[in-house]
């Protein structure tokens, strides 16, 4: 008997037991996705909280030059995708901005601790702007980290659609320029001045652009004239030039077009009195050439000059049509008995057309 009950207590404790292990495993696997999965600027700033006693200023902070100099830099992480027809791009890029405030240094130096972390909109900052944006995600709360000598840290990684002039006028083989502008828009933006952190500004290595070639990026910091203020306000330009790969439009495009108006060199080597195949042979081709290049993708928007895809396409109808023509005319010359005429213009565009279509590519693509 004692067997018996001792055999269903021990099943009963383990059964207890493995219960136990499983609620504690359940409630510490569930704890920790909610402590990894919010990403906010104390996460990515680690340090107390400032919590200053006293109000915390919220004018301009004081400088021997009566203008507050704030350090501006841009890394570029990453260009996800270059949306042509609406000249925008969409980016994902680290921002770093720092300025003094001794006045904050004095507040940090009664609590004792080297640095602390307060909201942006709680005190002065220069309210910097993405201009031009269609899109704009921050990453992370807008938190800056204040330390014991006032210097005031903000930091922010932002995921932008943003809106870039584009030209066109040398498709397929262009070259583009993809511009983040930040503007300070402060009660007194004649008293800021931005200052580039060189040692930042730059772009990553590991992008995952496809189709372009990203150069270095250039800065710039200057005054731009704000309608809004009636006055100019501080300007940071960040420029990466970007050009496009175009081996792609050279073997889908542009080389299927040049055999086919080479094709037309051949409507030379035929008599003149032989009119029927050279007409049909010229008219063929134009009309191959008219459906060829209706049948191309427009990845470009409907800009109002000639690109160089343009005129090599014009310039390649008008030699078929040329072509044509000079079939009419000679076989009209050898209507007329004149047929060393009609032949010694055969003759002399057998090789004046091959280089007529090489002017062309030169014309239209250097």
């Amino acid at each position: 008997m004692k067997s018996l009950f001792k055999s269903i207590f021990l099943k009963v404790v383990g059964r207890s037991l493995f219960l136990w292990i499983l609620v504690l495993s359940l409630i510490v696997f569930s704890i920790q996705p909610v402590q990894g999965s919010s990403l906010t600027e104390s996460s990515f700033i680690n340090g107390p909280d400032c919590n200053f006693t006293t109000p915390v200023p919220q004018t301009r902070p004081p400088s021997e030059d009566e203008t507050t100099k704030v350090s501006i830099g841009i890394y570029l992480i990453d260009i996800l995708y270059l949306d042509e027809i609406r000249e925008s791009f969409e980016t994902i890029f680290f921002m770093k901005l720092q300025w003094q405030d001794p006045r904050l240094a004095q507040k940090l130096q009664n609590r004792s601790i080297p640095y602390c972390n307060i909201k942006l909109d709680d005190i002065w900052n220069p309210e910097p702007y993405v201009y031009k944006h269609r899109r704009l995600t921050k990453e992370f709360d807008k938190i800056v980290s204040v330390d014991s000598q006032g210097t005031v840290t903000y930091r922010q990684i932002f995921d932008a659609e943003l809106v870039s002039p584009l030209d066109f006028t040398k498709y397929p083989f262009d070259t583009q320029h993809l511009m983040i502008k930040i503007v300070s828009l402060p009660n007194q933006p004649e008293r800021v001045e931005f200052v580039e952190d060189r040692e930042l500004n730059r772009v990553s290595q590991e992008l995952s652009f496809v189709g372009w070639s990203v150069g270095e990026a250039k800065t710039q910091t200057k005054f731009f004239p704000s309608q809004i203020f009636q006055k100019p306000v501080p300007f940071f330009l960040f420029e990466v030039e970007i050009k496009r790969q175009s081996g792609f439009f050279v073997w889908k495009a542009i080389f299927p077009l040049l055999i086919l108006v080479s094709v037309v060199n051949l409507v030379f080597w035929v008599e003149a009195s032989n009119i029927v195949p050279r007409v049909s042979l010229s008219t063929i081709t134009l009309l191959s050439v008219i459906a060829y290049v209706l049948s191309l993708p427009s990845q470009i928007p409907r800009v109002p000059y000639l690109t160089a895809e343009d005129i090599f396409l014009i310039g390649s109808m008008l030699l078929i049509v040329l072509a044509l023509t000079e079939t009419i005319v000679t076989h009209k010359l050898n209507q007329l008995e004149q047929k060393a005429l009609a032949l010694s213009i055969d003759i002399w565009l057998r090789w004046l057309f091959p280089i007529l279509i090489i002017g062309l590519l030169g014309f239209a693509f250097l």
